[in-house]
């Protein structure tokens, strides 16, 4: 059996972006053919730029919604990916199940296992840690789990769930005054990029579950919190929304992927020319 051991790597709190991480001896198993290497930390960050002034009034919108999608197919096309293909209703999701797709697309991507789904254990500690602004720690919900490993995430202040993903996936790394990654304090810095790793973690076979919340923190402030758990054992919580739901609305489908590609063209045709 392998003996894990689990410990706060980094605990950051801020309204820009922090991260708890738990660590263990992972076995990594090799990625499918086809597969793109994972890229668990990028080049230089990739600024998601000017969002439309409804996203001030409006969030959670339709347009800027999409916007923040364009922003978001647009990182993956500079980083050699495919477009996000995401499920019919994606814009109609809450947050925290727009949080799961954009994971496990990413995860897929790479060739890593998908996360099952939301869990309800770990909504509750996503849930605390968002109101207080803080990272998620889950390890008062796992005792019945012998092994086990964690990630976390913490970000605030962004305006919807997709950009809050975007900042951790494409905009974690070193920009100087811009960085909104408190423990990427220079460019060699070990926090940099360590979002974007949480999201990325675990290959080895097993369950993989999460905890997200998307709400306000006591201030006022948009505020998001996830914890991602891996453990080899099966049915050990239960899920309010899952990939397999994601995917009967199309989350991944070749069809939607052609429509993807199409939205990608449209959008840079219509950026570009205004």
């Amino acid at each position: 059996m392998v003996n894990w051991r689990i410990f706060r790597a980094i605990s950051l709190r801020s309204l820009a972006l922090a991260t708890v991480v738990a660590a263990g001896s992972l076995c990594l198993s090799a990625a499918p053919a086809g597969a793109a290497s994972v890229a668990r930390s990028l080049a230089a960050n990739i600024p998601i730029g000017a969002l439309p002034q409804t996203c001030d009034r409006a969030p959670d919108g339709d347009t800027c919604v999409n916007a923040v999608v364009v922003a978001l197919d647009t990182a993956r096309a500079d980083i050699g990916l495919g477009p996000y293909v995401l499920p019919a209703d994606f814009n109609s999701l809450h947050g925290t199940e727009q949080i799961l797709v954009l994971s496990n697309l990413d995860r897929i991507a790479y060739g890593l296992p998908p996360i099952t789904g939301l869990s309800t254990t770990l909504g509750s500690a996503a849930q605390s840690a968002m109101l207080s602004d803080v990272d998620p720690d889950p390890t008062s919900l796992l005792g019945d789990l012998s092994v086990y490993g964690w990630t976390s995430n913490w970000a605030g202040e962004w305006a919807n769930a997709p950009y809050a993903y975007y900042e951790w996936m494409y905009d974690d790394g070193y920009d100087g005054p811009e960085t909104s990654n408190i423990d990427c304090t220079s460019a060699a810095a070990n926090g940099c990029w360590v979002h974007r790793r949480n999201v990325l973690a675990f290959a080895s076979a097993g369950t993989l579950s999460l905890g997200a919340a998307v709400g306000t923190d006591a201030s006022g402030n948009s505020s998001y919190a996830t914890t991602l758990v891996w453990t080899p054992r099966i049915n050990w919580t239960s899920y309010s929304f899952t990939w397999a739901q994601a995917q009967a609305e199309g989350a991944g489908a070749a069809h939607n992927g052609r429509l993807a590609r199409h939205r990608l063209a449209k959008r840079h045709q219509h950026h570009t020319s205004h």
